[in-house]
């Protein structure tokens, strides 16, 4: 409520003079500012020592005084005592609190001979950070936003640098001899280092990854115009139609993540059909397609290169975006890693996505999913096929 205080105006009357301050809104708190502040400080020019001396001052205000109409936080403590907590000279400090107050962040209001009074209301207002509150906050999420999307582009060059190794390790021995080749290999030696794409900036990293995506372009056309193909298994490498059963190894079920393990075995499996259903073709991208969820089409739609064939690498790199909006972190990608690669990890994902749409046991859980098929098929016990057949059979209407 307003703070109200009767100003007499002459002998029979007075009138209200209502004084009220800005408070912060609803759940926030002064910690909670203070946290805000420190993410921000280095884009709103606040150096490190600037900042430790406006989290002193903040500290010492009154949480209460933050969402108190009726009182502004205020620094009261005297600049000797200050100056000697926070290990500075009195002139110090009073030039950090005259930068303090050029930034916006604080109004000194003190008597003329520098004292501040708590009654009379003297001292570092801390108001203005109230008023900017909102810019900060508008300015922290644009932050998160753009941390968010740079490690999305590291990540999708992860993507292909991988995949540029696959390629390179399906080329025959005598490839060095292509000139093609060489140029390939020599663009590839001028890719910067994973250490060093941050440094990049966003503009830089764009057109890095457009050059990427072309160079592992020219790579494959060059092993299908030879009549060779990057999926030949390498190192903590599995193609797409791999089998990880093993018939002969006897492993105890992992614990289930909520419903997660039911929907692995449908996923796997449906009931028994009268209908025969015919042996699952070969894997192709094309194939992959037709019977992939909704979400993981919609990537490929508006991801691939219309003027090109629908390729593998395109399936791995719609998968990965996919993940987000199925609510799956990125760390379970990266878990999944050594067991299944990213083929194998881009074929869970789209039984997942399918899984979303199953007539009668829609999945609620994705991440939950994902990992239990992560952790079948390190237990040996996740089989492709079966789970190629199952999708077929439910996209051909059998029942």
């Amino acid at each position: 409520m307003p703070c109200c205080s009767l100003v007499p105006i002459h002998k029979d009357q007075t009138v209200n003079v209502i004084q009220t301050h800005l408070t912060l809104p609803e759940g926030w708190t002064k910690g909670a500012v203070m946290a805000l502040i420190s993410e921000v400080a280095p884009h709103i020019g606040l150096r490190p020592a600037r900042l430790a001396v406006l989290n002193y001052i903040i500290g010492r205000t009154r949480a209460s005084d933050w969402t108190s109409p009726h009182r502004e936080p205020v620094f009261f403590g005297t600049q000797d005592l200050a100056a000697v907590e926070l290990g500075k000279t009195s002139r110090q400090l009073r030039t950090d609190e005259a930068a303090l107050a050029k930034l916006g962040l604080i109004v000194k209001r003190v008597a003329a001979n520098g004292a501040r009074y708590g009654r009379a209301g003297l001292g570092l207002i801390l108001t203005p950070l109230i008023a900017r509150l909102e810019e900060f906050i508008a300015l922290r999420d644009r932050l998160r936003a753009e941390r968010r999307h740079l490690r999305a582009l590291k990540d999708l060059r992860s993507l292909r640098l991988r995949h540029m190794k696959r390629c390179i390790a399906a080329l025959p021995s005598s490839a060095i001899k292509d000139p093609e080749i060489v140029k390939i290999l020599a663009s590839f030696d001028k890719w910067p280092r994973s250490d060093a794409l941050s440094r990049l900036g966003l503009e830089r990293l764009n057109a890095h990854l457009k050059v990427s995506s072309d160079l592992c372009n020219s790579l494959e056309d060059w092993l299908e115009n030879h009549g060779l193909s990057s999926d030949q298994p390498v190192e903590n490498f599995r193609p797409f139609t791999q089998n990880t059963r093993e018939e002969t190894q006897t492993v105890e079920t992992p614990p289930a993540v909520d419903n997660s393990e039911r929907h692995a075995e449908i996923a796997q499996s449906e009931p028994p059909s009268s209908i025969s259903c015919p042996a699952p073709p070969a894997l192709t991208p094309e194939n992959l397609y037709r019977i992939a969820g909704d979400g993981l089409r919609m990537m490929l739609d508006a991801s691939r290169d219309q003027n090109r064939p629908l390729k593998e690498r395109d399936i791995i790199e719609a998968a990965w975006a996919l993940l987000p909006m199925l609510d799956i972190h990125a760390s379970v990608w990266h878990e999944g890693q050594s067991t299944l690669g990213d083929h194998g990890l881009a074929f869970c994902l789209l039984l997942v996505d399918a899984q979303r749409d199953h007539p009668s046991y829609p999945v609620r859980n994705p991440g939950g999913l994902m990992r239990e098929l992560i952790r079948r098929a390190k237990a040996g016990r996740l089989d492709f096929d079966a789970s190629v057949a199952a999708l077929q059979k439910r996209r051909n209407g059998v029942r």
